[in-house]
């Protein structure tokens, strides 16, 4: 009897993360992990895919083999840390921003396809990563110091159907 209690208890709180209902989402239409949201960075738009659970987190971009020029992929979390990735069964060379709790880009980085070893940021103090086509920071003109919307962000993690102020304060 406890034991089924103790499940119940902990699928009951798996879902604490997920917003009840939101005023701009319908309730009836909250987005998936493939649906791609508008996200400034600095003067650049690009459209991300916005990765909040573990399970989306820990399959990123495997096995995506095609990923059109400013598209990519925000990793939200909900408190700083140093963060690491990993290009296992990733085909695509890609670039890392890894991004401050104001949106302040802090680092940028190459990662190579299929390598497994870790990639750190240099900080402990990360909120949030963005991974896009390798190089195309580069392209767009971006660089450490330059701003993600925070606003843009807000809005596609609401429209996930996922409580903003969890993961951007």
């Amino acid at each position: 009897m406890f034991r089924t209690f103790s499940i119940l208890l902990l699928i009951a709180f798996a879902g604490c993360d997920r917003a009840t209902s939101s005023v701009n989402t319908p309730a009836t239409a909250e987005a998936g992990i493939e649906v791609r949201f508008p996200v400034h960075i600095g003067k650049s738009e690009t459209l991300l895919r916005v990765a909040v659970t573990e399970l989306e987190k820990s399959q990123g971009l495997m096995r995506v083999d095609k990923l059109p020029e400013a598209e990519g992929m925000v990793f939200m979390y909900a408190a700083p840390q140093q963060m690491n990735f990993w290009m296992k069964d990733t085909v695509l060379d890609l670039d890392i921003a890894f991004v401050l709790a104001d949106g302040t880009v802090d680092e940028i980085r190459t990662m190579q396809a299929g390598d497994t070893r870790d990639t750190f940021s240099r900080s402990e103090k990360v909120q949030f990563s963005i991974e896009m086509p390798a190089g195309w920071f580069a392209r767009a003109g971006l660089k450490s110091g330059d701003k993600v919307n925070l606003t843009d962000l807000q809005k596609a993690l609401a429209a996930r159907g996922f409580i903003p102020e969890r993961y951007l304060k």
